[in-house]
């Protein structure tokens, strides 16, 4: 039987900042709506006078295979490779468990990759959504158009063609 392996997050030292969940989507090429890992974001709450609770917890998803094309060469899965933290550790669950038992704060995540719908053609929901006009543009010798700046200012651009020149 084959050792397990899995990811120790030290969800004390999170920022949020999202590297994993980035650098997965690119590697794996998750449409739209679709991740491998998600960062879940607790708090902030009031504890008692000026402490506050506020915590960053990565977790990977059902579609989290542990990167295992890179994991096979040798390789760290890519949300720990590109962890800004250093806060996320791969390696056997046994190993791992020891160290999640020295210290508080983490979690020990032993991905199951379930991909029930893993990748597909990105369909919006939103009903709202509008699709945008058909514009012909037709060459003209003279054109101009007006630029709207933030402060209501209104300038006219000349654009003249080459052949003008």
């Amino acid at each position: 039987m084959s050792e397990t392996y899995g990811l120790l997050i030290d969800y004390e030292y999170c920022t949020g900042c999202q590297s994993c969940v980035v650098s997965c989507k690119e590697e794996h090429n998750y449409p739209v709506g679709k991740w491998g890992i998600r960062v879940y974001q607790d708090g902030p709450w009031n504890i008692e006078g000026d402490m506050f609770n506020f915590n960053y917890i990565p977790f990977p998803t059902d579609l989290c295979d542990l990167c295992s094309d890179r994991t096979t060469q040798g390789r760290e899965p890519i949300c720990v490779h590109h962890c800004l933290a250093n806060c996320m550790v791969y390696g056997p669950v046994k190993e791992l468990a020891e160290k999640l038992a020295a210290k508080p704060k983490q979690v020990l995540w032993v991905p199951q990759y379930k991909p029930l719908v893993a990748k597909g053609k990105f369909v919006s929901k939103n009903k709202k959504r509008r699709q945008s006009a058909a514009v012909e543009v037709k060459a003209v010798k003279d054109f101009r158009t007006a630029t709207h700046r933030g402060d209501n200012r209104v300038e006219l651009v000349d654009i003249k063609n080459k052949e003008d020149e």
